[in-house]
């Protein structure tokens, strides 16, 4: 005789739990770290304690200094994030529809790929110095190359049946771009983008703190270089570098979530999250068994 079925959780209380559960690893990691501090495990003189890091954080942010870092910083990233992911779509797309291009040029987009941004520094600071085009012209490079080869797999990832199909139908040019190739690659160019908001964002933030461009990065450079009073606005500015990985990151997870609703892995993902889903997948397979 089969059992009774699990119990329905609601779907609010999965979220409150997983929430709740962050939350209080935070808290564990900043009591550890204020801890430490207090314990004089950590020295005051090389690493600030939480409270320390906390205050000089709460003081940038009373002024203008910490908003005007953030804008900078976001300049670069915007600026080279859009140019690079158009670069690539654009010359991604033309790749990977054309077999012959795509056998002649992935080794060399391959190449590129492995050439850490840091070494192309200098190029970039001879061409243009420390000025917001020497920061998105770096960005962009590090985002162009990843992201178009994601492109280029998700181009000619298209189906055979679909293909087919709409070569009988006689679907071409834009309208069959429109309709099939581009919803065919749409995953590999999601995936490539998510990659490209955080590396953009590293990148952004190394050309400030090494090739002195304005922006966060800049702003723990001048602290480190003021001395052990100045390194609680230091690790202050760091935690505002982190911060702002995780709020460009999560804005792209919910825009990635309605651009791509259509998908199978966002419709299983919202199967799985949905009121009750544990609950039915139970009774399910006691009904079946």
């Amino acid at each position: 005789m089969p059992g009774r079925p699990a119990p329905v959780r609601p779907q609010w209380a999965g979220g409150t739990l997983t929430y709740g559960l962050r939350l209080a690893v935070l808290a564990a990691a900043l009591g550890l770290w204020q801890g430490l501090s207090a314990a004089g495990v950590i020295r005051a003189d090389e690493f600030p304690s939480m409270s320390q890091t906390a205050t000089a954080l709460w003081d940038q942010a009373s002024g203008s200094s910490l908003w005007t870092a953030v804008a900078q910083t976001l300049e670069g990233w915007a600026l080279g994030l859009v140019t690079g992911v158009a670069a690539a779509l654009l010359l991604g797309t033309l790749i990977g529809l054309n077999g012959f291009a795509y056998r002649s040029v992935i080794g060399l987009i391959e190449f590129f790929k492995a050439i850490p941004v840091i070494a192309i520094l200098p190029i970039g600071l001879v061409l243009w110095g420390a000025t917001l085009t020497m920061k998105f012209a770096l960005v962009a490079f590090a985002v162009f190359w990843p992201l178009v080869i994601q492109v280029c797999y998700g181009v000619r990832s298209l189906d055979p049946v679909a293909r087919d199909t709409t070569t009988v139908l006689q679907v071409r040019g834009a309208r069959r771009f429109l309709t099939v190739t581009l919803p065919s690659a749409a995953p590999f160019i999601a995936t490539g983008l998510r990659v490209a908001v955080a590396v953009a964002l590293i990148v952004d933030i190394i050309a400030e703190l090494i090739g002195g461009g304005s922006g966060v990065g800049e702003r723990i450079l001048v602290a480190e270089n003021a001395g052990p009073s100045a390194y609680p606005v230091m690790y202050a500015y760091i935690v505002v570098a982190g911060l702002l990985g995780v709020l460009l990151a999560g804005a792209f997870s919910v825009a990635e979530r309605y651009a791509l609703h259509w998908h199978e892995s966002q419709r299983f993902a919202r199967a799985e999250a949905g009121p009750g889903y544990a609950g039915r997948k139970e009774a399910m397979s006691l009904v079946v068994s």
